[in-house]
């Protein structure tokens, strides 16, 4: 950089917070501004401002040094009207990502929330090897990690876990750290996963099929009929029904339900009001793969060739609903969806049999 112009830069760094800084590209220099405090740094791009540094080109860079300065005086103003603001900014977006990714996760109530942030935590830890400051996520970033996660996980656990890291970054964006969320326009594609469901006479062919685990398959048999969670199923207490009612609130969401009671639903409490004796309703195990052993044994025992796991019957209770012409909206409210496109996939669950029933239709 030639002397004389370098003279120029010092004088108006003299007395700036912010001083006038140089980085060397091809042919030529661009102009930023940079403010160090704590040991930490901020910059700031000054758009179209080059440089050539040559004894030929000190018009021209002298001028180029002016609108530096200019730029100078506006963030030095900036800067003393809100000091703290720019000091904050400075060691948030230098602090450690993971941390706050952290912090975060810790405000979820549901434990398969919390199981998917944790996930997804500790994979980031092993990609940025534990590592990270704010200023250095973008979208490159976002998308090299996304291509990460496809090597460590299956497409659709991927799709989870990227979910939960552009919900931090949401996160982030709400805190004022971030200005916008780089990782937005990441495609970040779920392969359809069939949701398999019992059909109304199924459900009465496992009802008349003898169990080992009555708790157990009472419960998802009450569930088929409430659509309740196998989470909301452990915490449910007879404190929680009033005659036929049912007042509870989602682990998973956090919301309130509230919703009638019918019959088959009304029957199998009172079976279990006569063979429990706590507070609980149903005596479920707390292992999900556990209760899953236990209706796989009494699914196949009924004769029903369905992959068929607790979750199932909250497909059920869905596709039950649509089937028996409960509006879309009502089916989705029932559910405690918090949004409407979850519950239009059942929708074309009732479709996609309507099809199959008029392929079975003979031919002429």
């Amino acid at each position: 950089m030639y002397e004389k112009l370098l003279k120029e830069i010092r004088k108006f760094n003299q007395k700036s917070i912010f001083k006038i800084k140089y980085r060397k590209l091809k042919e030529k220099y661009t102009l930023f501004l940079e403010l160090q405090r704590d040991g930490n740094r901020k910059t700031i791009n000054i758009e179209n401002c080059f440089v050539k540094g040559l004894t030929s080109s000190y018009i021209n860079d002298k001028r180029m040094v002016h609108k530096a300065s200019q730029e100078q005086q506006v963030y030095d103003k900036q800067y003393e009207f809100k000091k703290d603001t720019f000091l904050r900014d400075i060691k948030i977006k230098s602090s450690n990502v993971v941390t706050f990714f952290e912090s975060i996760k810790e405000s979820k109530k549901s434990k398969a929330t919390r199981r998917s942030w944790n996930n997804t935590i500790n994979y980031f830890k092993e990609f940025t090897k534990g590592k990270l400051t704010f200023k250095e996520i973008n979208l490159e970033f976002s998308e090299k990690f996304r291509r990460y996660l496809l090597t460590q996980v299956s497409e659709n656990s991927t799709a989870t876990y990227f979910s939960v890291f552009k919900a931090m970054l949401n996160h982030a964006v709400k805190h004022n750290i971030l200005v916008k969320n780089p990782a937005k326009f990441v495609l970040n594609p779920k392969k359809r996963v069939e949701r398999e469901f019992l059909l109304l006479d199924e459900i009465k062919l496992l009802a008349s099929t003898d169990s080992y685990r009555p708790q157990t398959t009472n419960a998802f048999l009450f569930s088929c009929f409430t659509g309740l969670r196998i989470s909301d199923i452990r915490n449910l207490t007879w404190s929680n029904i009033t005659k036929d009612s049912l007042e509870y609130t989602q682990q998973k969401t956090g919301i309130s339900q509230k919703m009638k009671i019918n019959e088959s639903a009304l029957g199998i409490l009172k079976e279990q009001k006569a063979s429990t004796k706590g507070k609980r309703v149903f005596e479920v195990p707390r292992s999900d793969s556990n209760s899953n052993k236990h209706l796989k044994k009494w699914v196949n025992r009924a004769g029903i060739k369905k992959h068929i796991t607790f979750h199932c019957s909250r497909h059920t209770f869905a596709t039950l609903c649509l089937t028996y012409d409960v509006d879309l909206y009502t089916v989705s409210k029932l559910l405690g969806h918090t949004d409407i496109k979850n519950t239009q996939i059942y929708a074309k669950l009732i479709d996609k049999k309507k099809d199959q029933a008029i392929d079975k239709l003979p031919v002429l």
